[in-house]
C-alpha cells in the first residue's frame, strides 16, 4: 500500500516507518519543515497550527496513520501547556481528516493515535473499548481528539482510534524517565502503588498498527495495551528485580500533587485497568504479554528478536 504517516520523527513513528518499508509498503511522510527532496521517504509539508496543507500534492493514498501531539509529561500543566497539548492533537487530526476526505479517491483507512487517558481515573473497574469516557483533562482531550476525525468518518473512511497505554521501550517514554532512578536505587512506588498501569511494548504497538491496516471490520476505538495490566507497585517490584537494585523509596501522593500538580495526578496516580478486547477478538498475537519479559528485553538484553510477527 501507499501509506501516509504523520508524526514520523517520534519513537513510534520512526519505528513504524522502518517496519512498513521493510514489509514492502510505500511510505510518504508529513513534516512541519521544508521537505527534503533527497530524503529516502517522500516528504510533504503541512502546518496544522495554521491550518495549511495542500493535499493535492499527495497523489493516491491507500491508508493514513496520524501520530501527532506534543508530550503530556515532563512538567506541570499551565493553562498554556494544556491548550498546546489539546490543540496539537485536535487541530492536526481535524486538518488531516478534512484533507483526506477531500481527496478525489480518499484512503480506505485512517488510524489516529489516542490514549487510555480517555477513561480517566477508574480505580478497579475493568475497561474495554465499550467503556464510557471518564473525567479530567486527559479524558476531555481524548474525546475532542477522537471527534476531530469526524470529517474522515463522514467521507466513508474507516477510522480507528489507537488508544495507547504506557509504551515500554528503552528508546523513550516511561522507561527512559524511570530507568536512571531505579538503576541508582532511587526508584519506588508512586502514592499507594495500587493504581493500574496499562502498558504495551513498542514492538506490539508497531505490529498492532500494521495489523489494523488489514482489518477491514475494525473501526472506532482500539485499546493498545498488553492483556496484563499491572499495578504501579508491581511495576516497581519488576523494575527492581530486573535491574537487581532495591526500590525502597515511596513518593507520597500529596508530594506528587504538590510538585507536579494536575499532570502528576492524571499521569502518575490515575488508574486505568484497560484490556485490549478488540485486538484479542481479532486474533492479534502479542510479542510481549508479560511485563517482566519486556523489561528484561529493554533493560538487560542486547541481542534477540524484539519484534515477532503477526500475519
Amino acid at each position: 500500500m501507499r501509506i501516509l504517516v504523520s508524526g514520523g520523527s517520534g519513537m513510534v513513528g520512526s519505528n513504524l516507518i522502518e517496519t512498513l518499508v521493510y514489509d514492502g509498503h510505500q511510505v510518504v511522510q508529513l513534516v512541519r519543515r521544508e521537505p527534503n527532496p533527497d530524503a529516502p521517504i517522500a516528504e510533504f509539508a503541512w502546518d496544522p497550527e495554521h491550518g495549511a496543507f495542500d493535499s493535492r500534492m499527495l497523489g493516491s493514498i491507500d491508508a493514513a496513520i496520524h501520530l501527532g501531539g506534543v508530550s503530556i509529561a515532563g512538567s506541570r500543566w499551565s493553562a498554556e501547556r494544556k491548550l498546546l497539548i489539546r490543540e496539537s492533537r485536535v487541530r492536526s487530526t481535524r486538518l488531516l481528516s478534512q484533507a483526506l476526505a477531500g481527496l478525489p479517491s480518499p484512503p480506505k483507512v485512517l488510524i489516529v493515535a489516542s490514549a487510555v487517558g480517555f477513561y480517566g481515573d477508574r480505580g478497579e473497574e475493568p475497561l474495554t473499548e465499550e467503556s464510557p469516557p471518564g473525567e479530567g483533562f486527559l479524558a476531555d482531550t481524548a474525546i475532542r481528539w477522537e471527534s476531530a476525525a469526524d470529517a474522515a468518518r463522514e467521507a466513508g473512511i474507516r477510522v480507528v482510534h489507537a488508544r495507547f497505554g504506557l509504551i515500554i521501550s528503552r528508546q523513550g517514554g516511561l522507561l527512559a524517565k524511570v530507568r536512571v532512578p531505579f538503576q541508582t536505587a532511587l526508584g519506588g512506588k508512586l502514592g499507594n502503588g495500587r493504581q493500574w498501569w496499562p502498558w504495551i511494548s513498542l514492538p506490539d504497538v508497531i505490529n498492532g498498527l500494521s495489523f489494523l491496516l488489514g482489518q477491514d471490520a475494525i473501526s472506532g476505538p482500539v485499546n493498545f495495551t498488553a492483556p496484563t495490566p499491572v499495578r504501579n507497585e508491581e511495576f516497581t517490584k519488576l523494575m527492581s528485580r530486573t535491574l537487581s537494585r532495591p526500590a525502597w523509596f515511596q513518593v507520597p501522593a500529596p508530594i506528587i500533587k504538590l510538585v507536579f500538580g494536575e499532570m502528576g495526578e492524571e499521569t502518575m496516580l490515575s488508574s486505568q485497568r484497560a484490556f485490549p478486547e478488540t485486538l484479542r477478538a481479532a486474533g492479534f498475537e502479542w510479542v510481549y504479554e508479560n511485563l517482566s519479559d519486556v523489561l528484561y528485553q529493554e533493560l538487560i538484553a542486547t541481542r534477540s528478536d524484539r519484534w515477532g510477527h503477526n500475519s
